[in-house]
């Protein structure tokens, strides 16, 4: 049930162009990443650890989101890159490459390989079907989440610091770009981000 419900929040995310649908796909999807991978050992440094992942991925990230969109007046469309014929090509395409490499010789024995290859094709998959900043944000948060998840299904003898460090660089790019969207905002409020290319030289 939680992996389809992963999976399903991974196909909204890369089809919907509005924020608030896409916001909430988000939600969906990075709870069902974590609840995937919450940790068996439940010692207090795992579980603070765990909890520092989720707050940044659940409330932290999405609330700055909200916070730039309502303080500068955002619009709410994420500009998809692609008309939604297309978008539903490629998160098939994304879906069916995520359940083909769980089935890799590899890959076997490994509980919710599928699933975790389907999350990392779908966040990177959100950032190339859209033109807005905030899009490419959520990606990466998303790609943060599935990290994490991949953490828990290859390696779970591996701490949950590991994890956490393997997360950090998504966690400083997604707040780079947030910060980028903030000094974007007053020359194109899209946030679209082919308007980054007039802003060269």
């Amino acid at each position: 049930m939680i992996e389809a419900t992963l999976v399903l929040s991974a196909v909204a995310l890369m089809l919907d162009a509005r924020l608030s649908t896409t916001l909430l796909a988000y939600l969906v999807f990075t709870g069902a990443t974590l609840w995937l991978a919450f940790p068996h050992e439940h010692t207090v440094q795992t579980l603070a650890f765990f909890g520092a992942i989720a707050v940044v991925k659940i409330v932290v990230g999405p609330a700055v989101i909200l916070f730039i969109v309502r303080r500068y007046g955002v619009p709410g469309n994420l500009s998809a890159s692609f008309n939604l014929a297309w978008r539903v090509v490629v998160a098939v395409v994304a879906v069916a490459l995520g359940a083909m490499a769980g089935t890799m010789p590899a890959f076997l024995h490994v509980p919710l390989a599928g699933v975790v290859f389907t999350a990392l094709f779908a966040s990177a998959a959100v950032v190339v079907l859209h033109r807005n900043l905030l899009a490419h944000v959520i990606g990466l948060l998303a790609l943060g989440s599935a990290i994490s998840l991949a953490g828990a299904v290859f390696a779970p003898g591996l701490s949950i610091a590991t994890e956490l460090a393997d997360t950090f660089d998504v966690v400083i790019a997604t707040f780079v770009a947030l910060s980028i969207a903030r000094s974007l905002i007053a020359h194109d409020p899209r946030l679209d981000v082919r308007s980054l290319r007039d802003l060269r030289g």
